[in-house]
């Protein structure tokens, strides 16, 4: 079972200050994508994260190492699978990403979601 030092953590998923994510270079595909984010909380094994991440447009590739689940507050984007399924991201949407798939992101108005990722492993972010 995860433990956290932090009990409790609020923020305001529109207005939180963003540090730079950057995505690796080969993963770009078009357009020069621009990755941020925020960790709200996480457990102390680092195994379970959650945060804001936000994208401004760009195509690149993603490989989900963690299970993740996230709901958008502004922009848009698609989300192509390795199994061929296309998820389309906008206000309001929640979705969930199992780990160990490959996609492709095509934001096409900068995004900004909050998520909360799981993983067997400890996470980097």
């Amino acid at each position: 079972m995860a433990t956290y030092t932090q009990p409790a953590a609020t923020t305001s998923i529109s207005q939180a200050e963003l540090a730079s994510w950057s995505l690796p270079p080969d993963w770009i595909l078009e357009g020069t994508p621009d990755a941020r984010g925020a960790v709200i909380s996480r457990s102390d094994d680092s195994r379970i994260i959650r945060g804001v991440w936000e994208c401004t447009p760009g195509t690149f590739n993603w490989v989900f190492s963690y299970d993740e689940t996230l709901v958008v507050v502004s922009g848009r984007a698609t989300v192509e699978l390795d199994t061929g399924e296309r998820v389309e991201l906008a206000p309001g949407v929640m979705a969930f990403f199992g780990r160990g798939h490959d996609s492709k992101w095509t934001v096409h108005e900068t995004l900004r979601k909050g998520f909360h990722a799981d993983s067997p492993d400890p996470l980097p972010f």
